[in-house]
């Protein structure tokens, strides 16, 4: 029986840590695409309908946050899951992003192997 791949889209301008996010994601049999800006992501997202999107909430020299492509995510799949990625406190961030994630990770509190782990909690 062929499991199915799971996708992730993974917004991350840190590339050390956007390159071990993927790497160890990737190790654990997802299909995932970096990108590190959201110009980069909506070129993407094009063609790769992920079922996970990762995104960093501030993203260095960018204006807006990562969550400002939340409804480009949701229109073409009201059902992606969406969890934000930020050393910011949570309650630095907008209600309303808030809102539009199923969680939010802190980075600094987030290995890559912890990353895996609750990536594949989705799914189980």
């Amino acid at each position: 029986m062929n499991k199915k791949v799971r996708k992730i889209l993974l917004l991350e301008d840190e590339e050390t840590l956007g390159g071990l996010y993927t790497r160890k994601l990737q190790e654990a049999g997802f299909e995932v695409e970096y990108c590190k800006s959201k110009a980069e992501l909506k070129k993407v997202y094009k063609t790769f309908h992920p079922d996970v999107a990762f995104l960093d909430y501030a993203l260095y020299d960018e204006s807006g946050s990562g969550a400002d492509v939340i409804p480009i995510l949701r229109e073409e799949n009201p059902d992606i899951k969406i969890i934000m990625l930020s050393n910011l406190d949570e309650i630095s961030m907008d209600k309303k992003e808030g809102e539009e994630a199923l969680a939010y990770l802190r980075k600094i509190d987030t290995s890559p192997a912890a990353l895996v782990s609750y990536t594949k909690s989705l799914f189980s």
